[in-house]
């Protein structure tokens, strides 16, 4: 029997349904009784606090071995602790389980590991042989800023002047800080040059996240994302690495404990915190604490590395962190009072 029912009222009814279905979806993740909002904070801290120890222990790192040598073992060691936690009660009740991905979704996975950590690690590891910890860290800081101008042309989500004033704001501090004295603050421009590609890498990541399913657990996208980031990093591994590893003996004690900090908390903690933190904070409030990055790198390059300073670097690092924060700052006031389903809805609509 022929439905009475006009086109647009059948639409109504099934944008309906698809809001309600969105708003249960976010339910789940959305802050509650069941929540702990300061253990939420605490844990973005802790996980912007091990990326800015990142870069000071890659650095370390990479006096002994390559680049992808490093991403490969920090990615092996960050599967394996995500198996040891996908077994354990008390932990998938925070995180969620390790699922397997529903037809049709494997693409996205795959999209998503190809931006990070295969695109993202391969410049970053390879950008840090010629940049600073430090100095890798503040332009790393410009992903908030960056993030907006692609999601417009991309995703035609809308941008405001502040965004567009802070990201030239930051750009004019990165390029202070390459223009002094020749060096990016004791980095070499093609170092800077390497970093900004994981910059676009994490822009591109970021997305390719946007579009998959929400029902997916931080566990489940960070373990699917590195098991292929690892399939994409092997077959490079043999190819430009294998022949220094074979005439090469065991890491010093230094370097091996700073592969495990890598893969344990960096590539494994930090991503499942931030994961979390987006879907109980959202995206905007979750993304101005990456900030705190370059303070963190910053402190650590000097305690641990004994890295020095110029006053151009630190006057460049000012400007680039007052654009991520304008940006961020005039943002998050914007997009107040958001309904993150309909905003997923929206998402799903156009594309």
């Amino acid at each position: 029997m022929r439905s009475n029912a006009s086109p647009d009222k059948r639409t109504t009814q099934r944008d309906v349904t698809q809001l309600d279905s969105a708003q249960q979806r976010y339910a789940t993740e959305s802050p509650s009784a069941d929540v702990n909002l300061p253990v939420v904070y605490l844990q973005l801290v802790l996980a912007m606090a091990f990326f800015g120890l990142s870069f000071v222990f890659t650095s370390l790192a990479l006096t002994e071995l390559r680049p992808i040598t490093i991403i490969v073992v920090r990615l092996v060691i960050s599967l394996v602790l995500l198996g040891a936690l996908s077994r354990v009660p008390a932990v998938t009740r925070i995180i969620g389980t390790w699922e397997r991905p529903r037809r049709g979704d494997g693409r996205g996975f795959l999209v998503i590991a190809l931006f990070q950590p295969f695109l993202y690690f391969l410049s970053e590891n390879t950008g840090l042989l010629y940049a600073g910890p430090a100095v890798a860290s503040i332009i790393v800081a410009t992903i908030p800023v960056v993030t907006p101008v692609f999601a417009f042309l991309l995703l035609r989500e809308r941008i405001t002047l502040a965004t567009v004033f802070g990201a030239f704001l930051s750009v004019g501090g990165v390029v202070l800080i390459v223009l002094a004295d020749g060096e990016a603050g004791g980095a070499h421009p093609l170092g800077v040059f390497l970093v900004f590609g994981a910059v676009l890498a994490a822009v591109g990541y970021a997305i390719a996240l946007r579009r998959l399913p929400s029902e997916y657990s931080s566990l489940t996208v960070v373990a699917w994302q590195n098991m292929i980031g690892l399939a994409l990093f092997l077959p490079l591994l043999a190819l430009f690495d294998a022949r220094s590893l074979l005439g090469a003996g065991l890491p010093s004690p230094e370097v091996l404990g700073a592969l495990l900090f890598l893969g344990a908390f960096p590539s494994t903690v930090s991503f499942v915190f931030l994961g979390r933190g987006i879907r109980v904070l959202g995206a905007t409030k979750a993304n101005v604490m990456t900030n705190t990055v370059p303070v963190f790198a910053t402190v650590f390059s000097v305690l641990v590395l004994g890295e020095v300073l110029r006053w151009s670097t630190v006057v460049g690092m000012a400007i680039v962190i007052s654009g991520v924060l304008l940006s961020q700052l005039r943002r998050a006031n914007a997009d107040a009072g958001g309904d993150p389903a309909a905003e997923a809805l929206e998402t799903r609509a156009e594309s």
